[in-house]
């Protein structure tokens, strides 16, 4: 079989590993650990293209949520996310995604393994950008009042879940930023393990007391709750950020939508209710990824390359949100914007391949003898002995 061949095999046995594993834990009551033996299945059918294997496993959380939240409507109408408190819970997406990624690449990539000694000044420019990065947030929430951190009424602003969710975005943003400026500094380049941690660990020291602080006026919930929600969301910055020191596609992906996010963020939302904002945000999310998809098309020539670039930043945003859930009983600042990130999600991932494929052939038909080709960080230009032998 054609190696094409084989690989969207195993691309589409990685997506229909997700609903069985969620399907086969449900039957017993543990679907909180699919998670991780996701993440190992998707790194065993697709050695060599560890992207694909984090990003498949990624898009089985949302299969999770499918089955949990139609199992857990039809047992007893409880909540699915308080079902998903255990260990691992929904942090275990993540935990796999890692494992995926390690296992498809055989191992931590050699520039890491050998532990080759990180830039002093790279690392302690991570820790120090991710710091002010997520400080400065939190403090600009709470004086612009995205951020309300009291007891939850039910008639007057967000609830209690929505400011949680703000605790993982927050963190998640700033170490993704860092590492991308770090990763730019003398001494940074490939060490994506390195910076992400550093820049982590930036943010549990600072942000982390801070956003334990804005809490202890929140009524009946305990700020140890928000500390915890700040701690994972720069774990998955983390985890953003080392996947975009590996590729440029997933680079590009992340920062695009971190910038729309934070604009939406500093604006108050997108004109309009609730509800046509959610519709306007999830058109805007799906043509953002269009875009970065066919951008990265032509400018790294991988098909690949680019539908990782454009369901990057859905992703992203998704394993902010399903980190706390949905929480329909809490206020619809929380349930709405959590199924239009579900839905972004899936809608990027429908949308991405074909406007990369198009972009791509676009950019094959119009590449001229004397054109560089990009792939990656690399280029190729025709040498001009060589340009004067095809004109012969």
């Amino acid at each position: 079989m054609p190696k094409t061949g084989r690989a969207v095999l195993a691309v589409a046995g990685v997506l229909a590993a997700g609903p069985c594993v969620s399907m086969l834990l449900a039957a017993i009551g543990r679907l909180e650990l699919a998670g991780i033996p996701t993440g190992l299945v998707a790194g065993g059918l697709l050695r060599g293209d560890p992207a694909k294997a984090a990003v498949a496993t990624l898009y089985g959380s949302v299969a999770a949520v499918m089955v949990g939240e139609s199992i857990t409507d039809a047992s007893d109408g409880g909540d699915f996310a308080d079902v998903m408190a255990g260990w691992p819970g929904w942090p275990g997406w993540v935990i796999g995604a890692v494992l995926a990624y390690l296992v498809a690449a055989g191992g931590l990539p050699r520039t890491e393994a050998r532990g080759v000694r990180p830039a002093v000044p790279a690392l302690v420019a991570a820790a120090l950008i991710a710091a002010v990065l997520a400080c400065g947030q939190l403090v600009a929430a709470e004086a612009l009042g995205r951020t309300l951190w009291e007891r939850y009424h039910e008639w007057d602003g967000p609830g209690w879940y929505r400011d949680l969710t703000r605790a993982v975005w927050y963190p998640a943003a700033a170490v993704v930023a860092a590492s991308v400026i770090a990763g730019r500094m003398p001494g940074g380049r490939d060490r994506f393990l390195a910076l992400p941690s550093a820049a982590w660990l930036g943010c549990a020291v600072t942000a982390g007391p801070l956003q334990y602080l804005q809490a202890l006026g929140a009524v009946d919930d305990p700020p140890a709750v928000a500390l915890t929600a700040s701690l994972a969301g720069a774990g998955i910055g983390a985890a953003a950020g080392a996947a975009a020191l590996r590729h440029a596609g997933t680079r590009r992906g992340l920062l695009c939508f971190i910038l729309l996010f934070t604009a939406v963020e500093v604006m108050g939302g997108l004109p309009g209710s609730l509800a046509d904002g959610a519709l306007s945000m999830l058109i805007v999310s799906t043509v953002l990824a269009v875009v970065v998809a066919a951008w990265t098309a032509r400018r790294d020539a991988s098909t690949g390359s680019a539908v990782t670039a454009g369901v990057a930043g859905p992703l992203f945003i998704w394993s902010v949100y399903v980190t706390v859930g949905s929480r329909d009983y809490d206020h619809s600042t929380q349930y709405l914007p959590y199924w239009t990130a579900c839905v972004a999600a899936l809608l990027a991932s429908i949308a991405a391949p074909p406007a990369a494929g198009v972009a791509r052939l676009g950019r094959a038909g119009g590449v001229s003898g004397r054109g560089p080709v990009r792939r990656g960080r690399r280029s190729w230009r025709p040498s001009p002995a060589r340009c004067r032998r095809r004109v012969r």
